[in-house]
């Protein structure tokens, strides 16, 4: 995956691509931060960088459109969609469910930590943490 993203960004600065030089650029130099801070940087690792910098541009977006500025909201939204190339497809809402059920059964101790842990470790970056937490809330109700 790193190399996925050192090679995109020769692409974006032989093609003189800016915006899309930036964001690549961006998410390479967090994780060099974190190899310095002796993180093992591996395809996990770099898949919670971009989810990481897509939760932050997140959280401006809906600064910038609570301040009315829709022209950085935008540039915002299109850097998320640059990210979202270098995440896996996200799962369909009734595999999750199932994936969620087979981990909640899998796992001896049902408190919400240890099934949310599980779940996040069997769907390996497949679904987005928000979506995962409701997943779980859903399936450790419906037990009870």
């Amino acid at each position: 995956m790193i190399n996925r993203l050192r090679e995109d960004l020769k692409i974006y600065m032989k093609s003189k691509d800016m915006e899309k030089l930036n964001v690549v650029r961006g998410v390479l130099n967090e994780i060099n931060i974190r190899d310095m801070k002796g993180v093992k940087i591996n395809d996990e690792e770099i898949l919670r960088v971009c989810r990481s910098e897509i939760k932050k541009r997140k959280e401006s977006i809906e600064s910038f459109e609570k301040g009315n500025r829709a022209d950085l909201a935008d540039k915002e939204k299109r850097e998320i969609c640059v990210i979202e190339r270098y995440l896996p497809a996200e799962i369909s809402e009734e595999e999750l469910i199932a994936k969620v059920k087979d981990a909640a059964q899998a796992s001896e101790d049902k408190s919400f930590g240890a099934v949310m842990k599980a779940s996040l470790a069997a769907l390996n970056g497949a679904a987005d943490g928000k979506r995962v937490s409701a997943a779980v809330k859903t399936v450790l109700t419906a037990k009870n």
